[in-house]
């Protein structure tokens, strides 16, 4: 059974605003970042007004790029490539910045045209959202990005917007004339009209967007990837932005969330309220991944493949043995399990996550046995694997917390992270993972050779005549207690 290694990338981004480097493991479809730095260098400001880049900017930017190349040298980082976007785009002096950087970098940077931030953008998002299908804006500290994803209808192309805080910081500190600015750029725009499905946000300044609502609502589950906004939400913090331009007390809200990017919270949430209200898009998806992603696909020639369980596999650091045990542990619990068309949508959904799960059950052995639950359970939920919504995160945790203990309970705040439905499912998942676990050994070549059948209001556990001597007192207490949350009678046999 084979496994793709893992190999380190580095991405150094150039933007208007910040200068980033970020160093990622890569391992299959899966993406892990181990080094993230950002220097607010400030290339972009003063931009509109004067066309060229900030000097103290510059100096800033190329003394970044001078520490990340000795960082990566440290690390043994040989693949990796440098990227710039908007501010070196448009400014006269873009191209003398670009030969400094590439001396300092000891390789050429790779300009990137407003289409090609956005496609890239549409990649990076594709790499972490299971089946995408709205529209994706990432906003950077000069332009905003636009494509749509996951449509047949409609342009392929993406557009770039002179619409970041540092374009239009002639009328940023202006309510009313940021907004007749924002509808203008929107309502020219070919890429918006007509898109369906959810809006994608990607970029800092909409992160901490997220984070805001995430403060404002009490929200449990502090995790910015995935994580869902509606309408009324994105119009509730809005106001508080908007307010912060007069109001010391929202000002200071915001500066909590994210100091350095307090000042340009307020036309970031504009332009989000601005989208919804001129777009049939339902909700806002906060991404955390974005260009520096797509430029690591393009890099790396990525397959596009889930990277749900690739993510699990990379973080659990799981062996074979390990990958090999969650393959048969699903096989061997799928046939007990009842479709649900009220979980997440589709079989092949609820499947995907039930997978995700199952290759998670043996993620936690080297914990303390006290703790083991608890810490598998945060461990699931929290970690920085890709591909799942919120509530999916929080089912997948729960079912591991339910695999370690019997009668595990979550938190009370994180109750609300998912329907009843899936909290049941959960239980279920996670009753028959410990009735899997225990009888083989965690042993991948045991189980498959057992098999469980449901049928009627019985549940069976069949071994074979060679295996019978593993149906012992705690295998038998298992199967009862997996048998209960089922609401089935339990029975063995042997064949």
């Amino acid at each position: 059974m084979s496994f793709p290694r893992s190999k380190l990338v580095g991405i150094i981004d150039i933007g208007s605003n910040s200068v980033r480097l970020v160093i990622c493991e890569v391992m299959g479809a899966s993406i892990l970042q181990n080094f993230n730095e950002k220097v607010m260098a400030g290339l972009g400001e003063g931009l509109p007004k004067n066309g060229h880049l900030s000097k103290k900017g510059v100096e800033a930017a190329l003394s970044a790029l001078s520490r990340y190349r000795a960082i990566l040298r440290a690390l043994n980082v040989e693949t990796w490539q440098a990227v710039a976007t908007a501010a070196v785009r448009v400014a006269s002096d873009g191209p003398e910045f670009l030969k400094h950087a590439g001396k300092v970098l000891g390789r050429p940077v790779r300009l990137l045209s407003g289409e090609d931030e956005a496609r890239l953008s549409s990649r990076g998002v594709d790499l972490s959202i299971h089946n995408p299908t709205g529209l994706i804006g990432d906003l950077g500290g000069s332009s905003l990005e636009l494509k749509r994803i996951g449509q047949e209808n409609g342009p392929e192309e993406g557009e770039s917007l002179m619409l970041g805080p540092l374009a239009l910081g002639d009328v940023v500190n202006d309510p009313k004339e940021l907004r007749k600015r924002i509808r203008e750029a929107l309502a020219a725009s070919a890429v918006m009209q007509g898109t369906k499905g959810r809006f994608y946000a990607v970029g800092g300044a909409w992160r901490a967007f997220g984070r805001l609502v995430m403060e404002l609502e009490r929200y449990p589950l502090h995790v910015l990837q995935g994580f869902q906004i509606n309408e009324g939400q994105v119009v509730r913090a809005a106001k508080l932005c908007v307010d912060s331009y007069t109001n010391a007390n929202a000002r200071q809200q915001l500066e909590v969330i994210d100091k350095k990017r307090a000042k340009h919270l307020p036309m970031a949430a504009m332009l989000m309220e601005e989208i919804l209200s001129h777009s049939a898009l339902e909700s806002v998806i906060v991404s955390a991944t974005g260009v520096r992603e797509g430029v690591l696909h393009d890099l790396l020639n990525m397959q596009l493949d889930d990277p749900l369980t690739d993510g699990i596999v990379a973080y659990a650091r799981l062996d074979h043995n390990q990958i090999a045990f969650g393959r048969a542990l699903h096989n061997f619990i799928a046939p007990a399990l009842l479709a649900q068309t009220d979980l997440f949508g589709s079989p092949d959904a609820d499947v995907r996550i039930e997978k995700a799960a199952c290759m998670m059950a043996d993620s936690a052995g080297r914990f303390h046995p006290d703790h083991r639950a608890e810490m598998a359970y945060d461990q699931a939920l929290r970690a920085p694997y890709l591909g799942v919504t919120h509530p999916e995160r929080a089912m997948i945790a729960h079912a591991i917390g339910c695999r370690y203990e019997k009668d595990f309970k979550r938190p009370s705040e994180h109750i609300i992270l998912t329907t009843e439905p899936q909290a049941e499912r959960a239980k279920q998942i996670g009753l028959l993972m410990r009735l899997g676990a225990v009888f083989s050994g965690r042993s991948g070549p045991i189980l498959q050779r057992a098999s469980l059948r449901r049928k009627g209001d019985v549940l069976t556990l069949e071994v074979g005549r060679k295996d019978q001597d593993l149906l012992s007192d705690t295998v038998q207490r298992r199967l009862s207690q997996a048998a209960s949350v089922l609401r089935v009678r339990p029975a063995t046999a042997v064949r």
